[in-house]
């Protein structure tokens, strides 16, 4: 098992790339929202990559749960 400095490291690492990804989705929402960009399939790729990097965060935020629970 790891010693509490490397657990907290795993942790802190892992956040941040949630919020990397977090970011990245609100960026990507942002230009979907924006009225200059007036293709709608482009909006909607956008939002979808918008939501593909919220579900990418959940899974990290499921890894540091994984790491605060059982190491």
């Amino acid at each position: 098992m790891p010693a509490a400095k490397e657990k907290e490291t795993f942790i802190k690492w892992f956040g941040q790339m949630k919020e990397i990804e977090s970011s990245a989705g609100d960026f990507y929402l942002q230009v979907a929202s924006d009225a200059r960009v007036e293709n709608e399939e482009i909006k909607k790729t956008f939002r979808e990559i918008a939501a593909d990097e919220q579900t990418h965060a959940e899974i990290v935020q499921k890894i540091i749960n994984i790491i605060n629970n059982n190491l």
